[in-house]
């Protein structure tokens, strides 16, 4: 049977699925706050049907339902989109007299609804979502003063969505203060270009394995590197290129050692390494496979090839000294291994 009397506007309909969708309680679970004002509309209304109904592109769906076991109806069965097509609560008396409807389910059942009344649930600026309707199965009328109470309640429904637009806007602020601080954080930890600890970060690790070697004696080791000529890398073919030769390092860095070492960007082209648990003789090993390493890698965006190297100095992390003194000391090593030509490590 056609329809007559109804008219969809597609712009204004997009729109108002818009709005719909803002507020993200489609397929949410039934809530006590939206159930209780069903069945006060149910009550005030004397009606033994009522329903919160929002509708979506293609369905009827029920936030709350009142003496009606369905979660959803087709869209093309809604009289609850009729009534959102004009302001006041649409009633129709005898939905089985009015073309439009005496063909929907819910009049042609083996028990059927006959009356209808529904007020539009309008949003602040203007959309309305849905209904809050009740329905009979005899055909009647509705009081002018249950008339206004279902536009007051609907009212409150349209609050409640507002409430819960608030406090999801809310928790989604919450949120995204959290990952901004936890991005902060690790801003405040790491190294940029290099995505390694910085100096900050690596200076506060020391002290704490420090206080670990003290109370535990476990050994560990340091190790101290530098890139090998790496401002004359800056002269020759841009920082572009050296920034890439520091990210390379970094990525060899990842790769050569464990994981439960910490390797940071100490400053400029220099690296310092913790290696918890390890003796000098194994700390060795693990800066000849980073000499290794290096040697089978050229430097990204340079032609003719080139390998980069590094010098590096190496020592025990005693916890009986200094920090200070240690570092200097790794220091000093690092010096002689670049004063003794490059590309090696010397041990303290």
């Amino acid at each position: 049977m056609a329809e007559t009397g109804f008219q969809w506007v597609p712009n204004d309909e997009s729109a108002r699925l818009q709005a719909l969708q803002r507020y993200g309680i489609l397929d949410t679970p039934m809530e006590p706050a939206y159930d209780d004002l069903a069945r006060i509309a149910a009550h005030i209304c004397q009606a033994p049907v009522a329903l919160i109904s929002l509708l979506d592109s293609h369905r009827q769906w029920f936030k709350a339902s009142v003496g009606l076991a369905v979660e959803e109806t087709p869209l093309d069965q809604s009289v609850c989109r009729y009534a959102v097509r004009q302001p006041g609560v649409f009633i129709v008396p005898d939905l089985a007299q009015d073309a439009r409807f005496a063909h929907f389910h819910i009049v042609t059942q083996e028990n059927p609804l006959r009356f209808y009344a529904g007020a539009p649930l309008v949003t602040p600026d203007g959309f309305a979502l849905g209904t809050l309707c009740v329905l009979d199965h005899q055909p009647r009328a509705l009081s002018p003063q249950s008339e206004d109470m279902l536009g007051a309640l609907a009212r409150q429904v349209i609050r409640l969505l507002e409430l819960k637009r608030a406090n999801d806007l809310q928790g989604q602020m919450l949120a995204d203060l959290e990952e901004a601080r936890h991005q902060m954080s690790v801003l405040a930890h790491t190294d940029v270009l290099t995505g390694l600890a910085n100096r900050r970060s690596f200076t506060e690790r020391l002290r704490q394995e420090l206080a670990l070697l003290q109370r535990d004696c476990e050994p560990a080791c340091l190790l101290m590197m530098d890139i090998d000529h790496f401002k004359q890398v800056n002269d020759l073919y841009g920082h572009h290129v050296g920034d890439r030769a520091l990210q390379l390092f970094a990525a060899l860095c990842r790769e050569v050692f464990r994981a439960g070492d910490v390797v940071s960007r100490w400053g400029g082209e220099e690296f310092l390494a913790m290696l918890p648990a390890t003796r000098v003789e194994q700390a060795q090993a693990v800066a000849q496979r980073v000499h290794a390493a290096l040697a089978e890698r050229a430097l990204p965006g340079v032609e003719p090839p080139r390998v980069m190297t590094v010098s590096m100095g190496l020592s025990n992390f005693d916890p009986l000294l200094p920090l200070d003194q240690t570092l200097r000391a790794l220091d000093d090593a690092l010096y002689t291994a670049k004063r003794d030509g490059r590309n090696r490590t010397v041990v303290v």
